[in-house]
């Protein structure tokens, strides 16, 4: 089965002290983290006069728990356009559930204890202590933090509005740092402050563009979501 269209970007942000076959298994993984971290920037209803980029970053510090299904398609210019849909549960801080249902199912566990990926279509799971999954940058931002001031996000990140289009404000987010399997992204957002789309660019010119739907936001998670227990007879792979 062919690797996954967001493998790359998991390999660099979670730490490879894995054994080799562990990292192997690994690389087959959805890029979780670059696209669910842009899907925390679900916007409230805040003052109308409020930029844009104003909007977004209130939507980072007001999203605690989150749920929606997404679509996404990669294209590069060297190969075929891929594509991918499924549906994730977010709760603030460090916990999600990121589950891909086409066109190859496979699941995705974080939370407080272990991260866990398991291959439906293999029963292969591999699992490791949450303390290796070493995340960085808009990542941390999703899982690790449940306010930040606007001066805190702009040390790490340079916004900037990009346009209108459709009824959608779109606004360019650019690491200050070098950050794994990013060089930039576009985040669209809706009159009522809603993200609907955004876009990753990374640095070999891939550009992934995810739609979000079904959205709810704050609301009760149960806590067994961001649990996982192999199926009986699955194959585990363990890190240290």
């Amino acid at each position: 089965m062919a690797p996954t269209v967001i493998a790359r970007f998991l390999s660099a942000v979670i730490a490879r002290r894995a054994e080799p076959d562990v990292a192997t298994h690994v690389r087959r993984l959805p890029r979780v983290f670059r696209t669910l971290a842009m899907t925390s920037l679900l916007a409230m209803t805040v003052t109308a006069h409020a930029s844009p980029i104003d909007r977004m970053i209130e939507s980072i510090a007001s999203t605690q728990t989150l749920t929606a299904d997404f679509s996404q398609t990669t294209a590069a210019k060297s190969a075929r356009v891929r594509a991918s849909s499924g549906s994730f549960w977010i709760s603030k801080p460090g916990l999600l559930r990121w589950e891909v249902k086409k066109p190859y199912p496979q699941i995705q566990v974080l939370n407080d204890k272990e991260f866990w990926t398991y291959d439906v279509d293999l029963q292969q799971a591999s699992v490791r202590p949450v303390q290796a999954a070493q995340l960085t940058g808009i990542a941390a931002l999703l899982l690790s933090t449940n306010s930040l001031s606007r001066a805190a996000l702009n040390e790490r990140y340079e916004f900037s509005e990009d346009g209108a289009e459709n009824g959608l404000s779109w606004i360019r987010v650019v690491p200050r740092q070098q950050e794994p399997g990013i060089s930039s992204l576009r985040v669209a957002i809706d009159r009522d402050a809603m993200l609907t789309r955004f876009e990753i660019h990374d640095a070999l010119g891939q550009i992934t563009q995810v739609v979000v739907s079904n959205v709810q936001k704050n609301i009760t998670i149960d806590a067994s979501t961001f649990q996982f227990l192999p199926p009986k007879g699955a194959g585990v792979l363990r890190a240290r």
